[in-house]
């Protein structure tokens, strides 16, 4: 079995084997350094020392070299006929707050299929997927993602947050794999289909809901003032589905704090 002492010499000239500190190799981001400094490793000429390698990594990251420390993100078979990212498949400069320290124009991209928040590694071709129990959230596309609605909700998935107030509404993604034979030359199409859902957090317990029928059987106290509120609001819960059970959600808190 290979042993994780010597993974180093997957990646480090021979020469060095031997003088290689053992308190660098566990430190995942001087390993990220090393994977993607391929350039410097290749000049045999030139061996680069471990501190140089520890000042040529905060050189490119700066002060935000913490977050770069995750698992390099692979991209996906070409033959996919569409994509499954959030908005665009193009990194998009956002806002991220990771681990309680915020972040700004930071290059990310949501997948959607693998459920990973990925960054793109400044000066490099190569992206990495961050550490999902890390993440307290991120501002992109316009959206706040998060990974965590009140104190049951385990830090398994992303999640846009639509609402955050009294009663939070988030819109949940999933996708999955569909292949079919394409009849006209027998070759494989490989594509994501999307499936979207809405929840209601109350009482840090989560329902689902589609229309405003599912609202309003979670506030059966207010029913009547609500159906009422959608009518003379002419609310389309056929067409405008997401901002319309959002304005039942904020008008039911706002008529629980004039009449408790």
């Amino acid at each position: 079995m290979f042993k994780a002492q010597y993974f180093h010499r997957l990646f480090v000239p021979r020469s060095m084997w031997n003088v290689w500190p053992q308190r660098i190799i566990s430190r995942p981001y001087i390993l990220l350094y090393i994977i993607l400094s391929g350039g410097l490793l290749q000049a045999q000429e030139n061996h680069p020392s471990p501190d140089s390698l520890i000042q040529a990594y905060f050189s490119r990251t700066g002060s935000y070299a913490s977050i770069y420390t995750g698992k390099t993100s692979t991209p996906y078979d070409k033959r996919f006929e569409n994509h499954p990212y959030f908005v665009t498949d193009k990194f998009t400069q956002g806002t991220l707050s990771y681990n309680h320290v915020i972040y700004k124009d930071i290059l990310m991209r949501l997948d959607l299929y693998r459920n990973e928040l990925d960054i793109y590694f400044p000066g490099t071709i190569y992206q990495i997927a961050l550490e999902k129990e890390k993440v307290d959230y991120a501002l992109l596309h316009d959206a706040t993602i998060v990974t965590s609605i009140g104190a049951n909700y385990s830090k398994n998935e992303y999640l846009v947050l639509l609402y955050d107030g009294m009663y939070p509404v988030i819109k949940k993604y999933t996708l999955k794999v569909r292949e079919e034979i394409n009849s006209y030359n027998e070759g494989l199409e490989r594509s994501f289909n999307l499936n979207i859902q809405y929840d209601i957090y109350i009482d840090d317990t989560s329902y689902p809901i589609k229309n405003k029928k599912t609202v309003l059987k979670l506030f059966p106290d207010r029913r009547k003032e609500l159906n009422d509120f959608a009518r003379q609001n002419k609310l389309n819960f056929k067409k405008q589905a997401e901002q319309s059970m959002i304005a039942l959600v904020k008008h039911y808190e706002y008529l629980q704090r004039i009449v408790p």
